[in-house]
């Protein structure tokens, strides 16, 4: 018999997760964690896929800081990451045993729109912000960009003009590129 959630009319399924361990130290990664638009559900499941029961966690009990929701990123006790959602009334944690932090800021954002109602920004997302990362990207780009036109490797890109093989009109256009003559309509390569 496998775990059952059955959605309510006004609730949907915004991400879902196979492989999740939570409850401690002896909790294998039999779970399954799906966020909808009202709760948090874990299908718990035994080592055979049995049912051990569904827990409910409602979404407006998740606590919110400063217009964040409190789900982060934290660290098991054996160093690997997993989610930490902090609720009204406790605290939560799941491990995932598969996709590592990426997996779990991908989570850390779904809830946080799922809470607060407002799109997370790509720093969010990431979870990588360094205060001046893109002025130094930027700042990089254009210095290798510099490099690359000064040694050779952005082609030539060499305009010329002619006469048309066919009517004689003027043409122009780039070397080795097909151009058309605007009088005759001949297409031919300069």
């Amino acid at each position: 018999m496998m775990a059952n959630y059955d959605l309510r009319p006004n609730e949907v399924v915004v991400l879902k997760e196979t492989g999740i361990k939570h409850g401690g130290t002896f909790a294998s990664y039999t779970d399954e964690l799906m966020l909808t638009n009202l709760n948090l559900v874990l299908l718990k499941k035994g080592v055979f896929g049995n049912s051990k029961g569904v827990l409910t966690f409602p979404t407006d009990q998740i606590k919110v800081y400063n217009g964040k929701a409190q789900a982060l990123l934290g660290k098991s006790s054996n160093g690997t990451p997993h989610l930490e959602v902090y609720f009204l009334n406790g605290q939560e944690n799941f491990d995932f045993q598969s996709g590592g932090k990426k997996k779990i800021f991908e989570w850390v954002t779904k809830i946080g729109e799922v809470v607060t109602g407002e799109q997370a920004s790509e720093t969010i997302v990431t979870g990588l912000a360094i205060p001046g990362a893109d002025y130094i990207a930027g700042a990089l780009k254009d210095t290798l960009d510099v490099f690359k036109g000064r040694f050779g490797s952005k082609p030539k890109i060499e305009r010329i003009a002619g006469k048309c093989s066919a009517c004689g009109a003027p043409i122009s256009g780039t070397r080795g590129q097909l151009s058309t003559c605007e009088y005759c309509q001949t297409a031919q390569q300069l």
